[in-house]
């Protein structure tokens, strides 16, 4: 590869150098860049060069950055030239927490995710039971009460529609199911049987006999029992989620799922998606878990070993990494299973329950860094958020590459803020999970603590370490809509009667955009390989409709996805792409 250009931003009043220009006298003449981005509102999340107007790229690099007459002046007649007509461009996005496998429902069942009407959920419930193969369960689901009347939905409204298919649908927090009573039959599941700590059958009040739902462990006696779908179907599900995610400019995902399916697309596909996995779903048990590290750890280096065999990672950049353990300690608000510092506002005498006791979990944490591998944990009440702090606390002699995450957050005391910055512990949070609570954290916690909710603002002016994603399929994948919500903090549904919810806590887009960015970059290793628009670094980028509105209004709403790349190649293209999948 040719050395790259460095080019210095010539727009907001600095006058750009062209380096190359500079050193030519004693330096190999450059081979053009195979493409180049010019009349673009580039935002490049780089410090040095924050907004710029167009960039070369050489070699699947970023090889320049500057103002259009200067960049334009690097081509030839070889060189593609994309004039993006006053579009913004931003780096690939990163979505810092994603479960996106080849069972999502978007492929392989129902899609219930914002759908208001229950009418409706069973409509399209219908439809995909029409489509699935005989003696296929039907999974997916991500249905959510809040949106309408408030109450869960039964067995046998499932029943009436599909009385003849085993159904397992996940809500879209994805710590309750709904299932009808086929799939209870074939179970043999009922108001007595055993459940895992935390969980729970609901049970009607009156017959005593389960109504369908099942609550956070509960849901293993019915999903344990689900057949597995093949390996190809699963793989051919999986590639085409990548190319859905690819749709809304997602280049890289910090992934909890689905480790050999992507392994099989490095080896043997295109992958255009930079994974930094985190070993999710382990056995918990204290007594066993130094062999579940040995596991983690064979399979890590397995996984590298395998990937670096392909050479892809020479033409494309860093593709696939096992690097991180997830845990978990609570559960959500929604269902009254996050653990909480104080009685919830609207069931008096209950805190939750935890998943992993708070000893449990520090001696989890402080046995997992002293492997050198980094934790993500689930805290979502500001009690678990606290105890997964003091587990990080206990730890801090162990060394660490990476730094240690907590995911969700969504409920934080005040005397926690500080100790992020303090610790060094990265806040993963997801800004859709705020505007979609909207309709029910002022009744889990009381006005008196709503402020404690959602503290993005609060944990970057604390120093904070801040990434977003969507936890994909509990909230939308698409980056924008995440970014949307970060800025604006309003519910997609008139909650809060269409008003900002604690508009104080709201981020400016830069910093969002920062979120979904190089802050995704900084906690992996690939932090000064992609994140940024920056000279050096892998061409991944996204071409919006439109131009970023600035001061920020409800246009923004309306900017889609126009072209994505990915180490300098197309991978996505609005207006050539078939809709959907």
């Amino acid at each position: 590869m040719s050395h790259p250009r460095t080019v210095l931003p010539g727009i907001r009043g600095i006058s750009a150098v062209v380096f190359s220009a500079v050193i030519g006298a004693v330096s190999p003449v450059f081979a053009a860049p195979e493409l180049i981005v010019i009349n673009a509102d580039v935002r490049t999340v780089d410090p040095q060069a924050p907004r710029v107007e167009a960039f070369a790229v050489e070699g699947r690099r970023f090889s320049a950055v500057g103002s259009t007459a200067e960049i334009r002046a690097l081509a030839d007649s070889s060189t593609q030239i994309i004039d993006a007509a006053g579009r913004t461009v931003t780096p690939g996005f990163i979505d810092s927490h994603s479960h996106m496998d080849g069972n999502a429902p978007v492929v392989a069942g129902v899609d219930l995710a914002y759908v208001e009407d229950k009418a409706q959920w069973l409509r399209l419930i219908r439809e995909a039971d029409e489509r699935l193969p005989e003696g296929e369960w039907l999974t997916g689901g991500y249905w959510d009460h809040t949106l309408s009347d408030g109450e869960y939905p039964t067995r046998q409204m499932l029943d009436a529609v599909v009385p003849d298919r085993p159904i397992f649908l996940t809500h879209i927090d994805g710590h309750y199911a709904w299932v009808n009573s086929l799939a209870l039959e074939m179970t043999a599941v009922t108001a007595d049987t055993p459940v895992p700590a935390g969980g729970e059958i609901i049970v009607d009040p009156v017959s005593r006999a389960p109504t369908g739902i099942l609550l956070e462990g509960a849901m293993s006696v019915v999903r344990d029992h689900i057949p597995p779908r093949s390996d190809a179907r699963r793989r051919e599900g999986l590639e085409q989620m990548q190319r859905y995610a690819n749709s809304f400019g997602i280049t890289g995902l910090h992934q909890m799922r689905g480790l050999d399916d992507y392994l099989h697309i490095v080896e043997t596909g295109d992958p255009s998606l930079r994974v930094w996995y985190g070993h999710f779903g382990l056995d918990m048990n204290p007594e066993t878990w130094d062999e579940t590290l040995d596991t983690v750890l064979q399979v890590s280096e397995d996984t590298e070993e395998r990937v670096a065999a392909t050479k892809k990672e020479d033409r494309t950049g860093p593709l696939l990494q096992a690097g991180f353990v997830k845990l978990i300690n609570d559960g959500v608000l929604s269902a009254h299973t996050a653990v909480l510092m104080e009685d919830y506002h609207d069931r008096p005498n209950w805190r939750g329950e935890y998943i992993t006791e708070p000893d449990d979990l520090t001696d989890l944490v402080y046995r997992t860094t002293a492997r050198g591998l980094p934790v993500a944990i689930h805290s979502i009440g500001d009690a678990a958020v606290s105890a997964a702090l003091d587990a990080i606390e206990a730890s801090q002699d162990n060394t660490v590459g990476l730094p240690n995450r907590i995911e969700h957050i969504e409920l934080l005391h005040p005397d926690d803020v500080p100790r992020f910055r303090e610790l060094g512990v990265v806040a993963s949070m997801q800004p859709n999970h705020c505007t979609n609570a909207i309709g029910y954290v002022p009744a889990r916690v009381g006005e008196e603590r709503e402020d404690r909710a959602y503290v993005w603002q609060t944990l970057l002016d604390g120093g904070a370490h801040l990434v977003f994603g969507a936890d994909y399929p509990t909230s939308p994948l698409s980056p924008l809509t995440q970014l949307s919500d970060a800025v604006f903090r309003e519910s997609p549904f008139g909650f809060n009667n269409g008003r900002p919810w604690h508009p104080e806590e709201s981020v400016n887009f830069d910093d969002a955009l920062h979120a979904y960015t190089q802050a995704g970059a900084d906690i992996t290793p690939w932090k000064d390989d992609i994140g940024s628009i920056s000279v050096g670094k892998w061409a991944d980028f996204v071409v919006l409709s439109g131009q970023v509105p600035e001061p920020m209004d409800e246009s923004f709403r309306a900017l889609v996805v126009d072209h994505t790349y990915f180490a300098g190649r197309e991978v996505y293209a609005r207006l050539r792409t078939p809709a959907g999948l």
